[in-house]
């Protein structure tokens, strides 16, 4: 993940805006928590592509208007959910929810026009650096349909670790697929950027004296 972020050079900020709203910028993408001044019309046609809603397990097919509506309603200053902008173009979703067991599920999406460009994984990497930052969770859980490439590749890259598969409920296939669990460890992944940090600095400190010696 480390590398990840040397890659888009992420540089975060997170802030309330004027309706108590989160944003969190990465270097290409705005992430905004959905409202009323989304597109409806627009957000529903991109949900409701198929090759979109078929991945998505709460999602309904087809995919309309109305339940754009009543999503962005359900949306609360508390909630992980964010919509994904490129250019001030809403190109997908990201979120996080909430888990009995202290754990977050995360969840993605993005427009079909936009695949291939590395979205997905910028935008993850921007709700789970806020995650890991901002509050107190421990570990972010993920699944994906068994035989999704895409998914499997975006998690892998995120630092996420294949623990087993389940039988999920797609609303949207109207049928229960199997899929594969996996799981991120942010304690783990912290400790580890603190190592590597250490390790940085006590190899410069050996160059800054190697070149003392030198001099």
């Amino acid at each position: 993940m480390e590398n990840l972020e040397s890659q888009f050079l992420l540089s975060f900020v997170i802030g309330q805006v004027k309706n108590n709203l989160f944003k969190i910028s990465t270097q290409r993408l705005v992430l905004k928590r959905p409202d009323k001044t989304i597109n409806k019309r627009l957000f529903a046609s991109l949900v409701g592509d198929w090759d979109i809603a078929k991945c998505q397990s709460d999602v309904h097919y087809p995919y309309n208007q109305k339940h754009a509506e009543k999503f962005i309603k359900r949306s609360s200053p508390d909630d992980l959910r964010f919509s994904v902008f490129y250019d001030e173009i809403l190109v997908g979703g990201v979120g996080a929810s909430f888990e009995d067991n202290n754990e977050l599920d995360l969840g993605y999406w993005i427009a079909k026009d936009y695949w291939g460009y590395g979205f997905a994984t910028e935008a993850c990497i921007g709700l789970i650096e806020y995650i890991k930052n901002e509050t107190d969770f421990e570990t972010i859980t993920a699944c994906y349909v068994k035989g999704n490439k895409a998914s499997a590749n975006v998690l892998k890259k995120l630092g996420f670790i294949e623990i087993g598969e389940c039988d999920e409920y797609f609303l949207s296939r109207k049928e229960t697929m199997l899929c594969v669990d996996l799981i991120l460890n942010l304690i783990i992944n912290i400790r580890l950027e603190i190592i590597k940090n250490y390790s940085i600095i006590f190899f410069i400190c050996y160059l800054l004296k190697k070149m003392d010696c030198l001099f």
